[in-house]
This record gives C-alpha cells, structure tokens and sequence, in this order.
C-alpha cells in the first residue's frame, strides 16, 4: 500500500514537473494580409526609407488588418505565434521589402523604423504601445502603390507597439 501511494505521488509529482518543462509550439508569421499577390497591404519595415529612393528595401511585415500587439498572439493559450519581418514578400516590380540581411527573422514589436500603405480604403494607424495606445501616426492609403514610404516618427522609431486598420 505504502509503494502504491509513493509511485501515485511520484507520478503527479513527475506529471505536473513535466507539463512545466514543456515549451509551447512557438511559429512565426510575416503576412497578415490576404490580398492577391500582396498587392493591397500595409507594410512596416524594419529599416527607414532611403533618402533618395523613398522605399526601404528592408525585411517587412504585411497586412490588412488590425494588430493589437505586434508581439504576436497566442490562437489556442498553447502555441505562440510572432510576428517577425520577411524579405521577398510582395510580388511584382516593387523595390519595397526586396532584400533580406538587417531585420530578416527578427520581431516586429519595437524594430520598425518605416511603413507604407498600399490599401485602397483604409487608414492604417501605429501606435507606440499594445492595444492601440499612446503616439501614433498615420499612414494614408495609396491603392496599390508601396511608394513613397514614410519613416516612422521619432516617438514611434523602434517603438512601435501595435497598427489599427481604420
């Protein structure tokens, strides 16, 4: 009897230990937007727009839609999902997201440095902090067009939080 009751309470024991050490599935998103060949979305890079060419060729982050935290979000309480910065995502003859190296795979919580917005009927908003709060600054729709891109403002330059789609 006294076995049975040490291998019960070593089993809780090793079952609740267990469950701790097990990380959650963590995976990693760079589009949010779902228009055709990613022609009408919001982008936010990880660099600034060139002073000459007004794009940043700089990894991006797309979409067109709101984003409460640019951390990321959790669908299920059990899995992770990061928002992070991907070259090589729009189709077509943009120069705008095109080359990989400063930014590629890193988060998009507080590294952006520019954005544009190629929507045709919504505003996209940054937000210095979660939940749409705090400096902000907004980014007009250009209708297909990812040119000219615009720096973030000096309160929201690597400080960027979360994005409202108005």
């Amino acid at each position: 009897m006294i076995l049975r009751r040490a291998a019960v309470a070593g089993a809780i024991v090793s079952l609740f230990l267990g469950a701790g050490s097990a990380a959650a599935a963590t995976s990693y998103e760079s589009d949010a937007c779902n228009s055709t060949a990613d022609k009408y979305c919001f982008s936010i890079h990880f660099n600034s727009r060139g002073g000459q060419t007004w794009y940043s060729e700089s990894p991006c982050f797309l979409s067109n839609r709101s984003i409460p935290d640019y951390f990321g979000y959790s669908p299920n309480q059990a899995a992770l999902v990061r928002y992070v910065f991907r070259a090589g995502q729009i189709d077509g003859d943009y120069n705008t997201c095109r080359l990989g190296g400063d930014g590629e795979g890193q988060g998009v919580k507080n590294e952006a440095a520019s954005a544009t917005n190629a929507e045709c009927g919504a505003t996209h908003r940054v937000y210095f902090s979660s939940g749409y709060l705090g400096p902000s600054q907004a980014f007009s729709p250009k209708c297909g067009d990812y040119w000219p891109g615009e720096n973030l403002i000096s309160d929201l330059k690597n400080d960027n939080g979360s994005a409202k789609r108005i």
